[in-house]
């Protein structure tokens, strides 16, 4: 029986030897180059600013240089009975701004035409675009910070008291700044909500922020000001956050699907996202 024992160890021993050996076997891929595709990172929002454009356009996998600057376009923004063409940067290659400061008006269908580029130089110019209507309704009621603590973390609780309308389904993004710093400054932070779990009206209490005291950026002391950005977003901007969330987190492969472009709202095989949302602010003061 003793025997009989070890020879079954030994059996899964060399077998578990075998699987490690394969599973850290080199593969090497390789991955064709393509032609390049637009990428727009745009919104209009209810702040009263100089909105502003981000044009660059793709590069392969594998590739060890950012991506290029799309400079020359013609870029227009058209709302209600106006146009206005949107100056390019003298500093910032790709960034095109508006000539005037103006606030986004909720319920105002707003659309980006970007033309006069040849992204793919094939020869032939392309002419870009997409329309986004800006969202709005909800209020702030309060902000309030609660302090947690475990063996493990510990930080404070971002908690959300505010009203919204019943007659239709609504979707936010929020943003945290410490004293002027803006500690969701990338996608990967930008907390996305629906409010579907919320018929009533009314979000009792809801987290949408968390920080660690471990972090020297997140860590609240007194004096401290905390401002929570909510912003009432359309649900195709709540779709692109979670779908480029979840490209960047990457994914296992056993249960999911195959990989794919994250949804767009620009046309003609263009990425990224023109969004036009309204904001909301409240600020906290930490005793």
């Amino acid at each position: 029986m003793a025997a009989r024992f070890i020879y079954i160890h030994l059996g899964l021993l060399i077998m578990a030897l075998l699987m490690t050996s394969a599973c850290t076997e080199r593969i090497d891929i390789e991955l064709d180059s393509t032609y390049q595709r637009l990428v727009v990172e745009a919104a209009v929002t209810s702040d009263s600013v100089r909105h502003h454009v981000l044009l660059s356009v793709t590069s392969d996998y594998f590739s060890n240089q950012p991506a290029g600057q799309l400079e020359n376009a013609v870029v227009e923004l058209s709302f209600e009975d106006e146009t206005m063409q949107l100056m390019e940067s003298t500093e910032i290659p790709g960034r095109y701004e508006s000539p005037i400061a103006f606030s986004g008006v909720p319920g105002t269908t707003y659309t980006l035409t970007i033309s006069q580029i040849d992204v793919d130089e094939d020869g032939v110019t392309e002419r870009y675009q997409a329309s986004s209507t800006m969202p709005g309704g909800s209020e702030i009621e309060s902000v309030e910070l609660r302090h947690y603590s475990t063996p493990l973390v510990s930080g404070h609780s971002v908690i959300l008291f505010a009203y919204n309308p019943v007659d239709r389904p609504d979707w936010f993004g929020f943003k945290l700044i410490k004293n002027s710093d803006v500690l969701t400054d990338t996608l990967t932070k930008y907390s996305v909500f629906s409010d579907e779990l919320f018929d009533t009206g009314y979000f009792p209490g809801l987290p949408v922020g968390f920080l660690s005291d471990d972090n020297p950026r997140e860590a609240l002391y007194s004096g401290d000001t905390l401002t929570l950005e909510m912003d009432c977003i359309e649900e195709a901007y709540y779709n692109f956050v979670t779908e480029a969330q979840l490209e960047i987190a990457g994914s296992y492969p056993l249960f999911s699907g195959p990989p794919a472009n994250v949804v767009s709202n620009i046309d003609n095989g263009a990425q990224g996202y023109f969004a036009a949302y309204s904001i909301l602010r409240f600020t906290v003061i930490v005793e």
